[in-house]
């Protein structure tokens, strides 16, 4: 073999180490992200609000995936009774925690408001992104919270615009929302829309 030759396999050598070594660093660093744990402010929020939003989402699963969705900003996947998947992308972009909470009290509020208690995907999608959600004869066109959230509107702007007082659906929501690290959202209640289904059914009750 000529020195031409030797000198030719042992640059391709080492091009070739070099580029397997940035793989591997690459690999590497993107595991490291992937498996990053939250820290445990932001594990106590993300579980809180799991917790608060399963019967809303159908299972501690489907809230997972909306909650970690919003809060990251990517696609949501949620499993209805038929175990048919449906996957979206949310309208906006990524959320605090309060925002999160915030954006699911009112589109279960809206939901509740228009008799739907047990929102499938589709529901939820819409009650989100905006589009057609119902059974039956009860079908609705939904703005979409999110929706409006991402042309620029506060969230109490929304909540006025849908009938809903924002300092009833999640108490402290009109205040400035604390960092992720601090994010508290213990003092943040729902409002049950099983009284509004209540009260529509004593309206109609002779």
């Amino acid at each position: 073999m000529s020195r031409v030759m030797k000198r030719t396999v042992v640059s391709s050598a080492i091009a070739i180490s070099a580029a397997l070594i940035a793989l591997l660093v690459v690999m590497m660093f993107m595991s490291y992200a992937t498996a990053a744990p939250l820290s445990k402010a932001n594990a106590v929020a993300m579980s809180r609000l799991v917790d608060a939003f399963a019967p809303f989402a159908g299972s501690p699963a489907n809230a997972q995936s909306l909650v970690e969705g919003l809060h990251n900003g990517t696609a949501i996947t949620l499993v209805g009774i038929d175990n048919a998947q449906r996957s979206f992308n949310p309208a906006t972009k990524p959320m605090s925690w309060d925002d999160v909470k915030i954006a699911l009290a009112l589109a279960n509020a809206e939901l509740g408001s228009a008799d739907i208690f047990s929102p499938t995907p589709v529901d939820i999608e819409a009650v989100l992104n905006g589009g057609t959600a119902g059974t039956g004869d009860l079908m609705i066109n939904f703005t979409g919270v999110l929706t409006q959230r991402a042309s620029g509107l506060r969230w109490d702007q929304i909540a006025r615009a849908h009938s809903f007082d924002i300092d009833m659906l999640v108490t402290g929501a009109s205040k400035a929302t604390p960092s992720e690290e601090h994010a508290d959202i213990s003092s943040m209640t729902l409002v049950s829309t099983a009284k509004k289904q209540q009260k529509k059914q004593s309206k109609k009750s002779p």
